[in-house]
């Protein structure tokens, strides 16, 4: 199984209609701050309610987006450019509307989606529901019977969670003596306390307990309801409030509106009435409860039918009996006149909250469930991954490559690479097979897809952002093809990251929490395996110079990569800071790099000579030049590959950067010593731009004698190689 999410901190956006006080919302607002504690970034978007103070108090942000009414086409754009500024990895809407939206932005976008269903609807709707998740997450039996039985989902794809409730928020406590002088409650009275959304379903409730206090105070003369809530029915409840208050000469009925401290309102209750979330709010607080919502009358939540209650969703979700002034009467009148049965029920309401509902387990049913749509981990057999061409940028995604292995460490992963980038990854452990990635050559790219194909992979995953490398990806059938959002052919992908910019570690990163995976290591340090061949070439090729001494043996990579020669430094710079480690500090100098820095590199060390100092450029495969940098104290060289391979192999190296940003692709790992002079044009430098700058000031403001005292300070706490 993959690793746990709880390990891998995903940007996750939950979206909802209004934020309103309700089931839905309490819900939303719940399972929000728990994959918060867990250490995800949570992002909640709706029309915006009451609730929105208390949802951002949690240091949970919330997006104001309006899709309300037919406003459908502007939320749907406005969710799409949620989702690529904040970078968010999976979205999770709640109920219809939120579905509908959240559903198109998501599929316009390649962002995995994950429906939650709070109730049942009319099969008739049927035919206009296109907007199913791949796994439809409900909170009761009679959801779940209502999507297979009356929309025709087939039974695997919708999966049972719970409401859940947070048992340290709502827990036992004393009537708080405050709270009722502020509202004038009689302390000591018996007190029921009913909190519902006064929907034209829902009001029905209150109503009927309303016309119950009547007959119940004939019994229980000192009897309270408490009623809270909002919604279109909340003005009649209280007008029947009144009403009844006239007629009984003293005010028993105390109709308080919408309220966000309900744990303090359900302390000074002796009894509660309630359906799905509050019935669990109550359970938790010590309340025996009378379960009836929209779905009927259920009535006193009992063990021996504990399991019928939760089918229904405790009344809210499937009719379960007519609700009735005189069945709530003989309910209340039963708790509050047997005070040994009522903290029985309270007891057993508790141990129940926190055996079964506690918020705990809802955060590791919905996680799992963004897990499997993530990818499914369970169908995962085979895997192809798709990398870019240089050196550094290969080197970057080796800590993915050790997530996808112990992610996945049955799977059978495929590399696709360059020819000479296989020795760096060969050795790994972390794949099975390499194959050799074409040419940009479209025609070639449909050869090696269909090729592809053969094997049935499972999932591709893409680094490479290449057009050729995601036609791979689709002709090879994959049912999981993954990559980034400024991907050429984008479309291609099935899950797209919604990260842009150069390829760089956070970006890596970006793509294996999308993944639903946990980086065991986030950095390349030590996870460079080389062959016994590449060792045996690279130690022979040193050999073979026979530099004389036995002073520091220091690289140096002076060679950009891909024809950038903005990111190069001087020759002249080079040479000075060469003869001086020679002739100071007797250092044996050793070039590295491609065919195409030979010249460079007989420029820089013809002052010095064959005894102290030898070309190795165009000499070397990557796996044979890790082997050289391995064996060497220093490296000192521009952003470029040779650089990331040193650091890779854990050798310390001075870093010489200017249009690029070492904060992004520096070296990894410890003890290098970076130097860079941040220019007032700097943006950072990007192409096309600074092929056309004429001063190139950020590299030649760098001085040969910092480069020196760079070198200097590392080999002055050195660790012979």
């Amino acid at each position: 199984m993959a690793g746990s999410l709880r390990r891998s901190r995903l940007t996750i956006l939950q979206v909802l209609s209004w934020l309103n006080y309700g089931g839905v919302e309490t819900y939303t607002i719940r399972l929000a701050r728990a994959l918060q504690q867990q250490g995800h970034r949570v992002l909640v978007a709706s029309h915006g309610g009451q609730l929105v103070p208390e949802l951002e108090a949690s240091g949970i942000e919330h997006f104001h987006v309006n899709f309300a009414g037919g406003r459908m086409g502007p939320g749907v754009l406005a969710i799409r450019r949620l989702l690529e500024r904040e970078h968010v990895d999976i979205v999770n809407a709640h109920n219809w509307r939120a579905g509908v939206v959240s559903y198109l932005a998501c599929r316009r976008a390649g962002v995995p989606y994950v429906l939650t269903i709070h109730g049942t609807r009319s099969p008739v709707n049927r035919y206009t529901v296109f907007y199913w998740s791949r796994r439809v997450a409900v909170v009761s039996d009679a959801s779940w019977r209502n999507l297979v039985a009356g929309f025709g989902l087939p039974p695997h794809r919708v999966v049972k969670t719970i409401i859940g409730v947070d048992t340290d928020r709502f827990r036992p406590s004393d009537p708080d003596p405050e709270l009722e002088r502020e509202l004038g409650l009689q302390p000591g009275a018996h007190r029921v306390v009913h909190v519902s959304r006064f929907s034209h379903s829902k009001a029905p409730v209150a109503q009927a307990a309303i016309q119950a206090v009547e007959e119940l105070e004939k019994t229980v003369p000192d009897v309270e309801l408490v009623l809270v809530g909002q919604g279109p029915e909340e003005q009649a409840v209280a007008r029947a409030a009144q009403r009844m208050n006239e007629r009984l000469g003293r005010q028993a009925v105390f109709a308080l509106g919408g309220r966000s401290d309900i744990p303090r309102i359900l302390s000074l209750g002796s009894v509660a009435i309630g359906t799905a979330s509050v019935t669990l709010e109550a359970m938790a607080c010590g309340l025996p409860v009378v379960a009836a919502g929209k779905g009927g009358y259920f009535g006193i939540v009992r063990p021996e039918n504990l399991a019928r209650a939760e089918a229904s969703c405790f009344a809210d979700h499937e009719a379960v009996g007519r609700v009735s002034p005189e069945r709530l009467r003989e309910d209340m009148e039963l708790l509050l006149s047997d005070p040994e049965e009522a903290r029985r029920l309270g007891e057993f309401g508790r141990a129940t909250a926190e055996s079964r509902y506690g918020v705990s387990r809802l955060t590791r049913e919905v996680e799992a469930l963004y897990r499997e749509e993530l990818c499914d981990c369970s169908s995962v057999k085979r895997v192809l991954v798709f990398h870019l061409n240089q050196i550094g940028d290969l080197m970057f995604t080796l800590p993915a490559l050790k997530a996808l292995r112990e992610a996945y460490p049955e799977a059978h992963i495929t590399s696709v690479l360059r020819p000479h980038l296989a020795g760096l990854v060969s050795e790994s452990g972390f794949v099975d097979e390499i194959l050799h990635r074409p040419s940009p050559a479209m025609q070639a790219a449909v050869g090696l897809g269909l090729k592809l194909r053969e094997s049935r992979p499972d999932m591709a995953v893409a680094f490479s952002q290449s057009a050729t490398m995601a036609l791979c990806a689709r002709l090879s059938g994959a049912r999981h093809r993954v990559g980034y959002v400024d991907s050429e052919l984008a479309g291609f992908l099935t899950h797209r990251i919604q990260v842009r910019g150069i390829p760089c570690p956070e970006k890596v990163m970006r793509l294996v929490r999308g993944l639903g995976l946990h980086a065991s290591k986030t950095d390349y340090v030590g996870l460079a395996r080389l062959s016994q061949e590449d060792w045996e070439y690279g130690d022979g090729l040193l050999a073979e110079q026979e530099l004389e001494g036995d002073g520091p043996l220091i690289a140096l990579a002076p060679g950009e990569s891909s024809n950038k020669p903005y990111k190069s430094w001087t020759a002249e710079g080079f040479m000075e800071v060469a003869v001086r480690l020679a002739h100071d500090d007797a250092a044996r100098l050793v070039v590295v790099g491609a065919e195409a820095d030979r010249e460079l590199g007989h420029e820089i060390i013809g002052p010095i000579g064959p005894r102290q100092s030898c070309n190795l450029a165009g000499r070397t495969t990557p796996g044979q030049l890790a082997a050289v940098l391995a064996r060497c104290d220093l490296l000192i060289g521009i952003d470029s590959g040779p650089m990331h391979v040193a650091a890779a192999m854990g050798r310390p190296v001075v870093a010489l950067f200017g249009p690029t940003d070492p904060r992004r692709t520096g070296p990894q790992g410890e003890g290098h010593e970076v130097i860079f002079h941040e220019q007032p044009c700097w943006g950072p430098c990007v192409h096309p731009v600074t092929p056309n700058c004429g001063h190139r000031n950020c590299m030649m403001s760098i001085t040969p004698a910092e480069v020196l005292a760079a070198a200097l300070r590392i080999l002055a706490r050195r660790v012979p190689a």
